[in-house]
C-alpha cells in the first residue's frame, strides 16, 4: 500500500471498491488496450500505401501506352482504396471499443460514487453533535458533492486515460525502436524536459487544487449561513454587509482559481511546443535517413503519425496528474469525516432490528427488551467540550414510569442539557443517566430512542408536507393516528384551513408556518410516535394562553399512560406535574408539588406571583 504521506495515499482507501466492481474494471481496461492496439495498427497500414505508390508509379510508367496501361492504374486504385477503408475499419474498431471502455469504467465510477455518497451521508448521521459544532454544514455540504465528484474522476477518466496512455506510449515506442533506434532516439529529445514539466506542474497543481477546494468550502458555508438566516438579515437591513463578506470569499475562491487556472494555462504550450519539436526531429533526421536509404519516406508519415496519437496520451498524463492530486486532496477531507467516531455510540442490539436496534419505519423495535419509562438521575454533572464549568452539577432525582415532572428555572440554569441528557444526545462527565434501571450507555442507542418522543427547544421541520413532517415521528402512522396527534396538538383545525390540508407543503424550515404552528406540528410528530417517554422542551413557548390551555388539558389526558418530563417558563403547565425541580445554576434548588413549592415562597412561589399578576393585567386590559 502507497505511504499517506504520498499523493495517492489517501487514494489507497479506495482499492476496496475496484474489488466490488472487478466485473465492470477487468473488461473495461482490456477494452482500452484493445481499442488502443487497433489505433495502433492505422500507422502501419499509412506506411505500406505511402512506400506502394513509388512503386506503382514506376509500374505504371513501364506499361504507359500498352493495353495493361489500365488494368495497372485501376490496380492502384483499388489497392489504395482498400487501405484506406482498412483504415477507416481500423479507426471504427478502434471507436467502438473505445466506447465499450467508456461504458464499463464509467459507469463503475458512477457505482462508486453513489456508494461513497451514501457511506458517507449514514457515517455523517452516525457522528455526534460536537462533530458537527467544529464543522459548518456548507463545508459537509461540499465533501459530499465537490469532493466526491472529484474523486468519481480519478475513478473513471484518470484511470481510463492511464491505461490508453501506457498502450498507446508502449506500443508506439516499441514499434518506432525496432524501425530506427536512431530516429526514436532523436523523436524522444524532449520527453525528459516535458518529464520534469509534468513533475514541476503537478506539484503546484497539488497544493493549489488542496487550497482551492478549502476555499469552495468556506463559500459554500457562507452562502448555506446567509440563506438560512435570511430574515434576520433582511430583518436588520444587514444585506450589503452579507455581500461584503460574500464578495471576499468569493474573491478569494476566484483567486485561487486563477491561480490554478495560469498553472494550467502555462502548462499546455510548453507542452505544444516540446511535441511540436518531436514532429521537427522526426523530419528532419528522418529526411536524413531516406537519403541515406536507411528508411523509406512511408516509415516518416509512420512515425509522424505515432508521435501524433502519443500527443493526447502525454497530453492526458497531464489531466491525469491534475485529477489524481484534486482527488487525493478531496479524498484527505472525505477520510477526515469517514475517520470520525461517534462520541455517542450505543452497544450493538441483541434482537437484530436494524442499526442501532432502530426498526426501519421509526417504530419500536421488537423483541423482549423495550423502554417502560422510569428514569433516574444519579449524582449527574456535565460539563461542555473546552469549558471549565459545570452546567449540571451532581444532580439525582427520580421520574418513576407513568409521573410527570416539570422543570422550570432561570434562563441557561441546564433545563436543555437535562433533557438532552435522557435520549442520550449527550453523556455525562460524571454519574450517570439510568432508563428501566439500566445505564443509558448500555442500550442501544436506537432502542433507547425509539422509546422517546422529544419535542426539542429549536423546532426543526423538513422541506415536505405537513403529514410527513409529523408521520416523521413514525412513518407507519395511518391517517386515524395522523388525525389524532393533531388534535392532541391543537393543530387539527389549523390544518384544515391549509390549501391542501395535510399534504400542504411547508417550505424549508417550516418558513410557511408561524412559530407556534411550528411548535405544534413537533409536538404532534411526538406524540404520533406513542412512545413510552415524552420530553417537551419548552414546547409551547410560542403559543398564545389559551392554545397552550387546550394542549394542556389533552397531554393530561395521557398523565398516567406514559412518563412525561417538560420544561416550561409558564406556572401553568407545571402546576399539575407529579413532580416539579427548581434548576439554578445547574443544580436542584427546590423540588416537590406545585402546592409545595407554592407554600415555600421560594423561586417558584415567586414566579407564581408574577405570572399571577400579568394574567390579572391581560384580564384587565
Amino acid at each position: 500500500m502507497t505511504p499517506n504521506g504520498t499523493p495517492m495515499g489517501p487514494l489507497s482507501r479506495l482499492n476496496s471498491y475496484y474489488w466490488t466492481y472487478r466485473h465492470l474494471f477487468i473488461p473495461g481496461l482490456l477494452f482500452a488496450v484493445v481499442s488502443s492496439i487497433f489505433a495502433m495498427i492505422v500507422p502501419n497500414v499509412v506506411r505500406r500505401a505511402i512506400d506502394a505508390i513509388p512503386q506503382f508509379v514506376v509500374t505504371w510508367k513501364a506499361v504507359r501506352g500498352t493495353p495493361v496501361e489500365s488494368m495497372v492504374y485501376w490496380d492502384l486504385f483499388y489497392t489504395l482504396a482498400f487501405m484506406g477503408l482498412v483504415i477507416v475499419g481500423l479507426s471504427i474498431m478502434s471507436g467502438i471499443f473505445s466506447f465499450l471502455m467508456r461504458q464499463t469504467v464509467v459507469v463503475a465510477s458512477r457505482h462508486i460514487e453513489f456508494d461513497l455518497r451514501n457511506r458517507l451521508y449514514d457515517h455523517l448521521q452516525r457522528l455526534s453533535f460536537g462533530f458537527y459544532m467544529s464543522h459548518p454544514t456548507g463545508d459537509l455540504i461540499t465533501r459530499s458533492t465537490s469532493d466526491i465528484e472529484q474523486v468519481r474522476r480519478y475513478i473513471g477518466p484518470a484511470i481510463m486515460y492511464t491505461t490508453r496512455a501506457v498502450v498507446t506510449i508502449g506500443t508506439a515506442l516499441t514499434v518506432m525502436f525496432v524501425i530506427s533506434p536512431k530516429l526514436t532516439l532523436y523523436a524522444l529529445i524532449p520527453m525528459p524536459f516535458l518529464g520534469l514539466s509534468v513533475f514541476l506542474v503537478a506539484r503546484m497543481v497539488h497544493v493549489r487544487s488542496d487550497a482551492l477546494q478549502a476555499q469552495y468550502s468556506v463559500l459554500s458555508s457562507r452562502v448555506q449561513e446567509a440563506l438560512a438566516g435570511i430574515r434576520v438579515v433582511k430583518a436588520y437591513a444587514r444585506e450589503e454587509v452579507e455581500a461584503g463578506r460574500f464578495n471576499r470569499e468569493s474573491a478569494a475562491y476566484r483567486d485561487r482559481s486563477l491561480d490554478l487556472a495560469r498553472v494550467e494555462a502555462a502548462w499546455r504550450p510548453v507542452f505544444v511546443f516540446l511535441v511540436g519539436l518531436s514532429s521537427i526531429f522526426v523530419v528532419w533526421k528522418g529526411g536524413r535517413l531516406v537519403i541515406e536509404g536507411t528508411i523509406t519516406l512511408g516509415n516518416i508519415a509512420e512515425y509522424m503519425i505515432y508521435v501524433a496519437l502519443m500527443t493526447w496520451p502525454v497530453a492526458s498524463m497531464g489531466f491525469v496528474i491534475t485529477m489524481v492530486q484534486r482527488a487525493s486532496a478531496s479524498m484527505k477531507r472525505l477520510g477526515d469525516v469517514f475517520d470520525a467516531e461517534p462520541e455517542i455510540a450505543g452497544p450493538a442490539p441483541a434482537d437484530g432490528s436494524g442499526p442501532d436496534g432502530s426498526a426501519l419505519d421509526g417504530s419500536a423495535p421488537d423483541g423482549p427488551v423495550a423502554v417502560q419509562g422510569d428514569i433516574a438521575f444519579e449524582n449527574v454533572s456535565y460539563r461542555y467540550p473546552d469549558t471549565d464549568e459545570d452546567v449540571l452539577k451532581d444532580l439525582s432525582f427520580r421520574v418513576r414510569a407513568g409521573t410527570t415532572l416539570a422543570i422550570v428555572g432561570r434562563t441557561g440554569a441546564g433545563k436543555t442539557t437535562l433533557m438532552e441528557l435522557i435520549p442520550r444526545l449527550v453523556d455525562p462527565v460524571a454519574g450517570r443517566v439510568v432508563v428501566d434501571g439500566r445505564d443509558v450507555r448500555e442500550w442501544p442507542l436506537g432502542v433507547l430512542r425509539s422509546g422517546i418522543g422529544y419535542v426539542p427547544q429549536d423546532v426543526f421541520l423538513f422541506s415536505d408536507t405537513v403529514g410527513n413532517n409529523i408521520r416523521f415521528g413514525r412513518m407507519d402512522a395511518g391517517e386515524e393516528e395522523l388525525r389524532e396527534a393533531s388534535l392532541d396538538a391543537d393543530l387539527a383545525s389549523a390544518v384544515d384551513t391549509f390549501p391542501n390540508h395535510y399534504e400542504t407543503f411547508v417550505g424549508e424550515r417550516g418558513i410557511t408556518l408561524s412559530g407556534g404552528q411550528k411548535q405544534r406540528v413537533s409536538l404532534a410528530r411526538a406524540l404520533i410516535r406513542e412512545a413510552p417517554i415524552l420530553l417537551l422542551d419548552d414546547a409551547l413557548s410560542a403559543v398564545d394562553t389559551a392554545t397552550e390551555r387546550t394542549i394542556l388539558e389533552r397531554l393530561r389526558r395521557q398523565y398516567g399512560q406514559r412518563t412525561v418530563v417538560l420544561v416550561t417558563h409558564r406556572v401553568s403547565a407545571a402546576q399539575d406535574a407529579d413532580q416539579i425541580l427548581v434548576l439554578d445554576g445547574g443544580r436542584i434548588v427546590e423540588r416537590g408539588t406545585h402546592a409545595e413549592l407554592e407554600a415555600a415562597g421560594g423561586f417558584y412561589a415567586s414566579l407564581c406571583r408574577k405570572q399571577q399578576l400579568e394574567a390579572e393585567l391581560e384580564a384587565m386590559a
